[in-house]
């Protein structure tokens, strides 16, 4: 569901409380796709560490997803745009990069001030249980 929960789970998982640590998100430096070791370890070992946005449809995140995702589709990304928080670094992620790529680039365009924003370029299988495998896209 996408924030069934409603804008304080949203303010919870976006970092806006003062025990929030940052953490450097290493990127590939092609634009600002983040390694997929560095990415794997964080969601393992720190999770809350990242704002981790999935930009996949509903039924796509419903089937699978990275347990500390939360869901805001490409189209409804520009309605809530505004709402992101700076407090995090934000990383974006869907199936194979396309569609978290294409949020990064509106992230470049609509909120600038935004500095601490990369994706996911990797192919990702997610599994209803919360496991999951990425790989390097072919």
């Amino acid at each position: 569901m996408v924030f069934a929960a409603g804008y304080p789970a949203w303010k919870k998982i976006a970092g806006t409380t003062a025990s929030s640590v940052p953490v450097a998100v290493s990127t590939s430096g092609e634009d600002e796709i983040i390694d997929i070791e560095k990415f794997k370890k964080i969601i393992t070992q720190n999770p809350d560490s990242i704002q981790l946005i999935d930009v996949r449809d509903k039924d796509e995140y419903e089937a699978g997803h990275f347990k500390s995702a939360v869901n805001i589709p490409t189209d409804k990304l520009e309605k809530i745009v505004k709402t992101l928080s700076d407090k995090k670094p934000i990383v974006f992620t869907c199936n194979t990069g396309a569609k978290s790529g294409e949020a990064y680039y509106m992230l470049q365009d609509l909120r600038p001030d935004l500095k601490r924003v990369s994706y996911l370029d990797a192919e990702c299988k997610y599994n209803k249980d919360g496991t999951y495998k990425i790989r390097k896209p072919k």
